[in-house]
């Protein structure tokens, strides 16, 4: 294991290579990002409320066996940080959640700007769970359709999706879809394409969930899927 002593309050001095499969960073260690070559075997890796980071570092695409990348932020802090090219590299990974870690609103000390999702991630062939929830984005990402083993992809709290791109046809071991309040008023029949999408959550769609009709249409149109249509918070008054 490797081996880290303090040597400043904001700084650590290690000695590796560690054979640890696990690392959490925040801003007690936030040092670690520095030197992620020295864990050559690990599996997951957590960021959670670092909001000063700039950007992951390129060397993060030397963690060839990692398996699980996971920023996720809810609700309590803002990140915004630029993905490297080199994300494209990891290719075992199975799991990327980027929950409200790619969110240029209120973003702290970062500039309030949309960073563009880098080309490489298109070579991520291996993912089967993806989460792209609260982010402000209004679109579905293009690198999504390559992805062609993904089993759940989450885009929840997006707030003003416009629509549902047909490329996600593409995706056929697809089974669950995660859609809470992305300000949507329907769903495209050509998701019934997708011959083993079973789950979709719709809750705080306004729209739909305070909607009857619409929701008794969903259900008939979608005859496989299992919905969730319950609201987290209160819709305005129409």
């Amino acid at each position: 294991m490797i081996v880290c002593l303090s040597v400043s309050p904001n700084a650590l001095l290690c000695a590796g290579p560690s054979t640890d499969k696990t690392l959490e960073i925040s801003e007690k260690n936030a040092k670690a990002l520095d030197n992620l070559q020295n864990y050559p075997d690990l599996e997951v890796l957590s960021i959670s409320c670092l909001e000063s980071l700039q950007s992951l570092p390129e060397s993060i695409g030397k963690l060839k066996k990692l398996k699980e990348l996971v920023i996720n932020n809810g609700n309590g802090c803002s990140m915004n940080p630029v993905l490297p090219e080199s994300i494209g590299n990891l290719e075992s990974l199975e799991k990327l959640v980027l929950y409200g870690a790619q969110d240029p609103r209120d973003a702290g000390p970062q500039p309030g700007k949309r960073h563009a999702f880098p080309k490489s991630m298109s070579q991520l062939k291996n993912l089967k769970y993806l989460d792209l929830g609260r982010n402000g984005l209004d679109e579905i990402p293009l690198f999504v359709k390559d992805l062609p083993h993904l089993k759940e992809f989450g885009f929840a709290w997006n707030m003003n999706v416009k629509k549902i791109p047909p490329f996600l046809t593409e995706l056929r071991e697809l089974t669950t879809l995660k859609l809470d309040a992305d300000g949507l008023d329907d769903l495209p029949d050509f998701l019934n394409q997708l011959p083993k999408l079973t789950q979709i959550t719709l809750g705080d769609n306004c729209k739909i969930t305070q909607n009857a009709g619409k929701m008794r249409n969903l259900k008939h149109r979608f005859p496989k899927v299992t919905f969730q249509l319950e609201d987290e918070y209160d819709c305005p008054a129409n």
